[in-house]
């Protein structure tokens, strides 16, 4: 009896519609996820992103959440990871996969063909895709050295979103962050890199969490200062422990810092990660190489140079390992290959993190 004259109290409407409620309520959270992991991603809090957007790739939400999850595993340097996820969405949703396919490949450097691309599909693009072609190609004239081409897309974008720094700073501050981190990218490929980590502080002070910053600043700062390129690095490795861009850091700056030990432990586990990544391995001998193990140290360029024979760092090290193991003849054949690709005879790899992030 209790119970029915509660129920008349409330009225059985509300009651239908409390149950209609909680019954939709599972449904609806995953959308809501998939929207925070989207916003993560744009305001470069990848780590975040990458994680409310693995919670949902589920079919029956569609392939938006693969799809930038891919772009997102791109941004934070996982590019085979990337194609990985591109492959699988392409079940679900041809155009959009091309679509994405199209920003991966601009962001990745390849932006050949991009104006004509541009001009020919810019009617035809959302506002928001527009957007995202935009930085796509951004990040990619950057990645590839192209400051012209950088700088006429960064007006076009600025245009389009009405963002501006300094002394006309307009637009959400998440927006100006990335502009500064752009700005950033620019001073350091022009080899200014007091400017660069001018425009990075400042890309962090108005968004702390865009993490993309936040390693381009430690990267330089392991040059200037690497106790605080520490904390940034430290801070990023809390965020995404398995991340290879900051784990290769972080052990460069334990190396700058002296600690040995701590910066083999990084690589010794980002090896257990990855133990045909040629970085890593070339990393691992080098920190061999200057700790004086010899033996070891060739046993991990060795390793490098099977994966990667015409890789202009591991050649490098190579020829400096030979040359203090006493091996000189070897050491002068290695130096004379890196010699043939500085002259541009062959082609080859430079290791290290250029201004449009990892390679």
């Amino acid at each position: 009896m209790a119970e029915l004259y509660w129920l008349r109290r409330v009225g059985w409407r509300w009651v239908m519609l409390a149950v209609a409620v909680l019954a939709v309520l599972p449904l609806t959270i995953p959308f809501f996820v998939r929207e925070a992991g989207l916003r993560a991603v744009d305001r470069r809090e990848l780590s975040s992103g990458r994680r409310l957007l693995a919670e949902v790739q589920q079919p029956w939400l569609g392939s938006s959440a693969i799809l930038v999850g891919a772009r997102a595993a791109l941004l934070d340097g996982d590019r085979e990871l990337a194609e990985g996820m591109l492959q699988r969405a392409g079940v679900l949703s041809g155009a959009r996969v091309d679509f994405e396919k199209t920003l991966l490949r601009f962001r990745s450097g390849d932006t050949g063909e991009a104006v004509s691309w541009l001009t020919a599909e810019q009617d035809s693009l959302a506002a928001g895709d527009f957007r995202q072609v935009l930085e796509a190609l951004i990040d990619g004239a950057i990645r590839g050295r192209d400051e012209q081409l950088a700088e006429r897309v960064l007006d076009l974008w600025k245009g389009q979103t009405g963002v501006d720094v300094g002394a006309a700073a307009a637009g959400p501050l998440w927006q100006q962050a990335k502009l500064e981190s752009w700005l950033g990218d620019l001073a350091w490929s022009r080899s200014l890199p007091d400017v660069a980590i001018v425009h990075f502080r400042r890309a962090l002070e108005l968004e702390s969490g865009n993490e993309t910053a936040r390693l381009k600043l430690a990267e330089l700062l392991l040059q200037y200062g690497p106790e605080e390129a520490q904390t940034h690095l430290e801070f990023l490795r809390a965020r995404k422990p398995d991340n290879r861009d900051v784990l290769l850091r972080l052990a460069a700056c334990y190396r700058e810092l002296g600690e040995s030990e701590r910066a083999a432990g990084v690589l010794d586990e980002l090896l257990r990660l990855r133990a045909e990544d040629v970085l890593v391995l070339l990393e691992r001998g080098r920190l061999a190489l200057d700790d004086g193990k010899l033996q070891d140290a060739e046993r991990w360029l060795r390793e490098s140079e099977r994966r990667a024979p015409g890789h202009r760092e591991v050649l490098l090290s190579l020829s400096r390992c030979l040359q203090q193991a006493g091996r000189a003849d070897e050491a002068e054949n290695y130096r004379r290959m890196v010699e043939t690709i500085d002259a541009g005879g062959i082609g080859g790899a430079a290791g290290g993190l250029s201004p449009g992030g990892s390679r």
